[in-house]
């Protein structure tokens, strides 16, 4: 599901804290379910950021991401290959998700030596 804008979340807050309506006259007025006009609120107040948090948070933590440590291996050995990598600077991590990991922060490597 899409996130409300944030033009629409201050317009909510603002005619909130104007103090002439009620969460609940609210949430009619702006056809929005009372529970999101209160947590809007209840955060506006806790943190000051009322903020969509869509895909805050969301996926994998990765298991591995020391780039510093692969780019310091293959300059000292620029012909290893893969696995000569992963061994060094990973060896208790799954090669499929050592070459992820190396797909992912775009390090390029010989495949075979």
């Amino acid at each position: 599901m899409k996130a409300y804008s944030q033009d629409l979340r201050n317009i909510v807050i603002s005619t909130y804290k104007q103090g002439k309506h009620s969460k609940s006259a609210i949430s009619r007025m702006f056809r929005l379910s009372y529970d999101t006009v209160c947590e809007w609120i209840k955060r506006e107040k806790e943190t000051g950021d009322y903020s969509s948090k869509q895909g805050v948070g969301c996926g994998r933590k990765p298991i591995f991401d020391d780039k510093e440590a692969i780019l310091k291996f293959l300059k000292e050995n620029p012909d290893a290959d893969g696995i000569a990598i992963r061994d060094a600077v990973a060896p208790n991590l799954a090669m499929s998700t050592f070459y992820d990991t190396l797909k992912r922060l775009e390090i390029t490597y010989k495949k075979r030596a």
